[in-house]
C-alpha cells in the first residue's frame, strides 16, 4: 500500500542515502507501552556514516526485558535494514521515504523457533523532538496496534 509506493518512488529517484535517518541520529528516543514499560531507541552513525545503527531496549520497571539492534544501509537501489534481538530473532527488509514519512516492509522471526512475521510499519516525524510509529499489521484480534509516540530523551 503506501509503503510500497514509497519504495517504488525511491527506486525511480536517485540512489538511496541514509538522509531519512538524519532527524534521529545522535539522539535517544523513548515511548511508553504502559506506566512501567518503555522502549528506548538510540541512533548513531557507524563506519564513518556508511550505515546507521539503532539500538533499543524495552524496560519494565527499570529492568531490561528485551533488546534489539537495527542496521540501516544503502544497498544498490534500495535502503535496507537488518534487525537482530536478544531472543535470537532476525529480521530484514526495505525502507521507503517521502518527506517526513518512512515506511518499513519486510519479515522477521521473533526467535529462531518462531514463525516468520510480516513487517509493515510507518514512522512519521512530527517535529524535532517527536515521531510516531504505527504498525499496519493487524493483531490476532484483527485490530491495528496503538500508535506509539517517541520523544527525544537525550542528544548523544
Amino acid at each position: 500500500m503506501l509503503v510500497g509506493l514509497l519504495i517504488a518512488a525511491q527506486t525511480v529517484a536517485s540512489p538511496p542515502t541514509l538522509a531519512p535517518f538524519k532527524p534521529f541520529v545522535g539522539s535517544c528516543w523513548r515511548a511508553s507501552f504502559s506506566a512501567t514499560t518503555t522502549d528506548t531507541h538510540c541512533f548513531e552513525p557507524i563506519y564513518g556514516g556508511a550505515h546507521v545503527r539503532d539500538r533499543h531496549e524495552v524496560k519494565d520497571q527499570g529492568k531490561i526485558v528485551y533488546a534489539g539492534e537495527t542496521i540501516y544501509s544503502a544497498d544498490g537501489p534500495d535502503l535496507v535494514f537488518t534487525y537482530v534481538n536478544s531472543m535470537g530473532g532476525v529480521g530484514q527488509g526495505k525502507v521507503g521515504s517521502a518527506g517526513k514519512l518512512l515506511g518499513f516492509t519486510g519479515t522477521m522471526r521473533a526467535s529462531p523457533d518462531k514463525p516468520e512475521q510480516q513487517i509493515d510499519t510507518e514512522w512519521r516525524v512530527v517535529d524535532a523532538d517527536h515521531y510516531k510509529v504505527r504498525s499496519l499489521v493487524k493483531t490476532k484480534a484483527g485490530e491495528l496496534p496503538p500508535t506509539l509516540t517517541f520523544i527525544r530523551v537525550k542528544a548523544r
